[in-house]
Order: structure tokens, then C-alpha cells, then sequence
């Protein structure tokens, strides 16, 4: 039932974070979209310049554009070919009818009266009698002039209701007919039949042209009016079209409420935290149970969008993209810099109107920034790794310019500006790094090996005061080390708390055999019980003196595990060998107060520190000696249940071994064999060695 209150508690948690970090997302968003509303209306003096809040679409002018489109557009014909066939066809049709009633037996007063009722073309009785005053061989030759002057006519369109169009045919048949070796009746007859013929081939059409007049709408380019861009200027009388422009950007007093583009802002910033906050809980589990690190992630998400916001003000390119995935990357993991930075890119993109070039610079930034510290030594690493980014952000910027514009010189201002973003990121990472390690309590990989330096008070006090220990410590570190790199720990962890994992025998250095070179050993002339105390007490003695030293609380934790529970089993024997009634010796006074170890790396110092003191202790070593040595001692941990919290699997165990023994093998020291259970007083110092 507790467990489930627990759960139900850091659940409740969660979502309270998750509720406070969008409400403060949401409002920060709401600044780039939200801005200072005027009371102005036509013919008002403006008093300043009034810039558009945003990209929108100027209706007016668009549908003013596009009707000019539309006005545009010629009138669209459609050219009926057949028409000059059927003029040729009434040519043919009708001089076969003039020759067949000239060749009849009818009487000449019967051929006019036949030769009248032919409708296809209506002459004069002048031009009937002269045709039928031809012979054949004529009619069929003025025949094929006239199909041939019909050709000529056709071939240039003549447009319906244009009677230039009909004139210029007319002038085409004239000219063909004028030139023949005929009367001047027969050329008028001849003249009158191709007029006849001529006739608009070319017809305006109305869908064709509506048509044409869509598409040229369509294809209209909007009329828009881009964010910043000045709608009225200082000092000029306000008009109806810059009113209805304000009005529809929500800058007058009386606009109308926007609420779709508030319920749409909250809906991306719900969509995208919903999306930040689904990555972790399926790809990094132990953050999202950790509530302070999703905590972490909210400040430096927020921190980065307010910089965003202040920065868009002077230039969008001045906005330290890398800052949130630097910080990410040094206090969280990789995987969650670069993915969260992404997500984050996107509320960031509101804050510089979608800017196409702006993201691209800022994924760049993004993916540098998880991806440069990955070997980080030292805290100016991260200034040197945003001089790199900014050498690399200018560059691109440099060529995205080129390629979309010719304005040298503000593509050299965008190149000065992203590599100065750069910059800021590296220094604010730098800057506020100590703050995120202290107030959050992480230890960052920095941080550790900033411990390793010889001039950290703690490490020089068990170099000058316990050396044995020192040396020990170093050769626990390597093991250490080398273990965690093999099963996925945190190698730097593993190497810094094995430094300090000994740090409370500084207290009695001269208690340990390591340290006891040209001195007596005291456990010789004080009961087992005292010698006990006083082994078991280096772990208390150290986890006082790391507090005190305000050292990381997993290095303590590293010093408070490094024993766990296992029995200081020499002076347990000893104790029991020499008391009078042995059952009165109760082992859990010989015992180390814990807790076992609760990480990989602690569990692995464990292993590490027993393992270099035991070898140590074995005469005339060889590989199956040493080997056995592991295999007992790494077999003793895991029976006495010290690993059981660690996290460590049997697959982690065995990988482990291996690498102890390669190590082993180049670094072990001649030490007196390992004693059995019946432990004689002249072996004390081989016990002592290993606590």
C-alpha cells in the first residue's frame, strides 16, 4: 500500500511538472505571437511606425492582383478548320450543278430558271448568263480558282464580328481572281461566288477563356505581408486598407479575439512537451522516475527559450542554439541532448517566425553540441568546442546565403552573428554549469575529474599522510576503470571514487598494512574487537571527511558502499579462537555498517579493492593462482548478497573477472598467501591489507 502511495506520489509530480513547464512554455510563446494593441481609425495621425506582429495575408490586394490576373488574359478563340472545306465543297457542288443543267437539252430560258433554284450560292441573272454563256473546260478552270483563292483566303483566321478580318479575305480572293484572263462581268460573278464563302472561321470561347482567366488567378502569387514589415509609417494619415490590415493582425483595440491561433499555440506546445516527455519515459526510464532530472531538463529548456525570445529581438542568429544541448549532454546523457534539443527547436522556431535559415543553423548548432564534448576533460573544452561550432555555423551560414541571396554583406552580418551565437552558448554552458551541478546535485564527468587533480586538499591529504593507501587506491582505479568501460558504467565514476574510496584511513593510516612500513603493528597489542572497530571505522571516518570536503554525493555514496556488509573475518576468527566462550562473539559486530553497494560503479570498486589486496597477498604468484584468487573472492561477494543491489548481471560479473585478470596479471606484488579460516596472530597484517 505504501509503495503504490509512493508511486502515485511521484506520478503526481510529474505531471505537476509537466503542467508548470507548459504553462510557462506557452506564455513565453505567447510573447512572440501577442503584441501592442492601437486606437486608431481613418484619418488619424500616426504617431509611430506600426510593424506587422506576424506573417499574413493581404486579401485586399491578393484578390486585387489576381482580378488584374483575370483582366489580363486574352479572349480565347477556337478555329473551326471545316469552314474552308465547306466553302471548297459549295464551290464543287455548285459548278457541277452550273455544268450538268449548261450540258441538259432544256431550253436557255429553262436553264436560267434551273440554274436560279441552285441555293447553295444566289447570283444576278447577269452572273447565271455568263456562266452558262462558258463552256466546260472554263467552268472548271474558274472552279479551281476559286478552291485555290478559297486556300488563300482561309489561311490567315478570320475572327467572328470583325470585319477586317472578312475585308482582308476579300482582298486575298480579289487579288487572285483580278489576274485571270476573263471579262470583267465573269470576274465580277466569280468575285461575287467567293465572297459568298467568306466567313468567320475563327470564334471567340467563353469557357476556354474562363478557364484561362482561373488559372491565371490561381497562379496569382498572395500578397503577403511579412512579419516586421511597417504597415503605417510615423507621421502619416491613417487609411481603410491600413485599418482593415491592422484589424486583421489583432493590433486595434476593436479587433476581434483571435482565439483559434491561442488554441493553436496550445496545442503545438502540448503536442511537442507531450513528444519530450514520451522519448524519455521509452528511452531513459531512470530519468523519468527521477523527477528532479525532469525538473533539470524543464529550467534548461525554458532558460534556452527565454534566451531565444531576447535574443530573436536584436538577431535571430545571435540565439546560443547549443547552449541547452551542451548543458544536456555534460548533466543528463547524449540521446537526450540531441532529441530534446530538437523538440525544443521547435518551440524556438515560433520565436523567429519559422525562418528557414535560422533552423537550419539551429539544428547544426543542436547536433555539434551533443556530439562535441563526448571525450570533455576539462571545463575550457567547452569554450574550445564552440569555437569549433562557431568556425562551422559561420561556414554554412556563409553558403546558405550565397545560395538564396545576392546581399553579400548581410550574408557576412548572419555569418558574424551565428558564429557569435556560438560563443555565448559555450560561455553560458561554462557560466551556469557549477550552478545546474550544485543545485541538482550531478556530478558531471568535469566535476570528477576535476577531483583528480593531485592539489584536491582530500586526494593530497592520503598521499602525504596514508602513501600505502595512495598507491593502493591508484592500482584499484585502473581495475575499476577498465571494468566499467567493459559493462557500460561510468568509467570516470568508478576511477575518481576509487581514488577516494580509502579516504578515511587518512584518520588511522598507521592501523593499515599498507601504511605501516617502519612501524610496529598496534593490532598487536590491542583485542580484535578494538581492531575491528577501528577497521570498520575508516568507511565512517571517510564518509565525514568527503561531506566535509563538500564532495559529491556519489563519491560518498561510493565510500560508504565500497564494504558493504562483509565481515571483517580475521579479527572475527581471531575473537572467537581466543575467546572462552566463542558464542559469545556475535558476528555482526565484526561486521561493515553498509549499505551494500546500490551502483554498478560502487559494486565494481568492491570487486576491484578486495580483488588488488588479496592478489597482492599471494606468494610466488602465477595466471591459475591469481585466477582462482578472483574466482573465490568475486564468488564470495555475490553468496554474501553484497552485489544484490548494483544492478551488476552475471553476464556484467563475468566480463568483470576477465578484465581484473588481464590487469592483474602485469601488476601484482609478492605478499604473504592469503590465510585460511584458522588465522594465526603472525598473518594479521595480510587481513589488514585487504580492509
Amino acid at each position: 500500500m505504501n509503495k503504490r502511495i509512493s508511486v502515485l506520489k511521484e506520478k503526481s509530480k510529474i505531471i505537476i511538472l509537466f503542467l508548470l513547464t507548459f504553462v510557462t512554455t506557452y506564455v513565453i510563446l505567447m510573447t512572440c505571437v501577442v503584441t501592442k494593441k492601437y486606437d486608431l481609425k481613418v484619418g488619424d495621425i500616426a504617431k509611430s511606425d506600426i510593424k506587422a506582429s506576424r506573417e499574413i495575408v493581404d486579401e485586399k490586394a491578393t484578390q486585387a492582383a489576381k482580378k488584374d490576373a483575370e483582366n489580363k488574359v486574352d479572349k480565347q478563340y477556337t478555329l473551326k478548320s471545316d469552314m474552308q472545306k465547306t466553302a471548297e465543297d459549295n464551290i464543287k457542288s455548285f459548278f457541277n450543278k452550273v455544268i450538268s443543267i449548261k450540258e441538259s437539252s432544256l431550253l436557255d430560258d429553262q436553264k436560267m430558271t434551273e440554274i436560279a433554284k441552285i441555293d447553295i450560292i444566289k447570283l444576278d441573272k447577269e452572273g447565271y448568263a455568263s456562266l452558262l454563256a462558258s463552256d466546260k473546260s472554263s467552268l472548271l478552270s474558274m472552279q479551281s480558282v476559286l478552291i485555290e483563292a478559297m486556300g488563300k483566303a482561309y489561311a490567315t483566321p478570320i475572327e467572328e464580328n470583325k470585319q477586317s478580318d472578312i475585308e482582308s479575305a476579300k482582298l486575298i480572293v480579289d487579288g487572285k481572281i483580278s489576274s485571270l484572263d476573263y471579262s470583267r462581268a465573269l470576274k465580277e460573278t466569280l468575285k461575287s461566288i467567293a465572297y459568298s464563302q467568306i466567313k468567320p472561321n475563327f470564334f471567340y470561347d467563353k469557357e476556354k477563356t474562363e478557364e484561362k482567366a482561373k488559372e491565371a488567378s490561381k497562379n496569382t502569387a498572395t500578397v503577403l505581408i511579412k512579419k516586421n514589415q511597417t504597415i503605417v509609417k510615423d507621421g502619416e494619415p491613417i487609411t481603410q486598407e491600413q485599418i482593415e490590415l491592422l484589424k486583421s493582425m489583432g493590433l486595434l483595440n476593436d479587433s476581434k479575439f483571435d482565439f483559434l491561433m491561442y488554441i493553436a499555440l496550445a496545442a503545438f506546445v502540448l503536442i511537442i512537451l507531450g513528444l519530450q516527455y514520451m522519448y524519455i519515459y521509452r528511452n531513459d526510464k531512470k530519468t523519468y522516475e527521477d523527477v528532479k532530472m525532469l525538473m533539470l531538463i524543464s529550467v534548461i529548456n525554458i532558460l534556452s527559450l527565454v534566451l531565444a525570445r531576447v535574443m530573436a529581438i536584436i538577431s535571430p542568429f545571435l540565439i546560443p542554439f547549443a547552449f541547452a544541448p551542451m548543458l544536456m549532454k555534460m548533466l543528463v546523457n547524449h540521446k537526450a541532448s540531441m532529441i530534446i534539443g530538437i523538440y525544443n527547436l521547435m518551440f524556438i522556431a515560433i520565436a523567429v517566425n519559422f525562418d528557414s535559415e535560422v533552423i537550419v543553423i539551429g539544428m547544426l548548432s543542436i547536433i555539434l553540441g551533443s556530439t562535441l564534448l563526448n571525450k570533455i576533460q576539462q571545463r575550457n573544452d567547452i569554450l574550445y568546442a564552440s569555437v569549433y561550432m562557431a568556425f562551422i555555423n559561420a561556414a554554412v551560414s556563409l553558403s546558405y546565403g550565397i545560395i538564396i541571396s545576392n546581399n553579400n554583406m548581410e550574408t557576412l552580418i548572419k555569418c558574424g552573428t551565428a558564429a557569435t551565437g556560438c560563443i555565448i552558448a559555450g560561455v553560458l554552458a561554462i557560466g551556469l554549469l557549477p550552478f545546474f551541478e550544485n543545485t541538482f546535485d550531478i556530478v558531471t564527468n568535469v566535476k570528477l575529474l576535476e577531483l583528480s587533480n593531485p592539489n584536491n586538499p582530500l586526494l593530497k591529504k592520503i598521499l602525504m599522510e596514508a602513501p600505502g593507501t595512495y598507491h593502493h587506491s591508484v592500482l584499484v582505479a585502473n581495475l575499476a576503470e577498465m571494468a566499467a568501460e567493459e559493462v557500460g558504467a561510468n568509467a570516470t565514476l568508478a576511477r575518481i571514487g576509487a581514488y577516494y574510496h580509502d579516504v578515511g584511513k587518512t584518520v588511522r593510516p598507521v592501523f593499515f598494512k599498507e601504511n605501516q612500513v617502519g612501524h610496529e603493528n598496534p593490532h598487536d597489542n590491542i583485542a580484535p574487537s578494538l581492531s575491528a572497530l577501528i577497521i570498520t571505522s575508516h568507511v565512517k571516518d571517510g564518509v565525514e571527511l568527503a561531506e566535509k570536503n563538500k564532495m559529491p554525493q556519489s563519491i560518498v555514496d561510493i565510500i560508504a558502499q565500497h564494504h558493504g556488509t562483509t565481515l571483517v573475518k580475521y579479527f572475527y576468527v581471531t575473537a572467537k579462537n581466543s575467546a572462552e566462550d566463542p558464542d559469545s562473539i556475535k558476528e555482526e559486530d565484526y561486521r561493515y555498517m553498509g549499505p551494500i553497494p546500490s551502483s554498478k560503479e560502487a559494486g565494481i570498486i568492491m570487486m576491484a579493492d578486495s580483488v588488488e589486496a588479496a592478489v597482492r597477498s599471494i606468494q610466488e604468484p602465477t595466471e591459475e593462482k591469481i585466477k582462482n584468487m578472483v574466482e573465490n573472492i568475486v564468488k564470495d561477494k555475490l553468496q554474501s548478497g553484497q552485489l544484490d543491489n548494483c544492478d551488476l548481471t552475471i553476464r556484467d560479473i563475468s566480463r568483470i573477472k576477465k578484465c581484473f585478470l588481464k590487469a592483474l596479471n602485469g601488476i601484482y606484488h609478492q605478499r604473504i598467501e592469503y590465510p585460511k579460516e584458522k588465522i594465526h596472530k603472525e598473518t594479521i597484517e595480510n587481513d589488514l591489507c585487504r580492509q
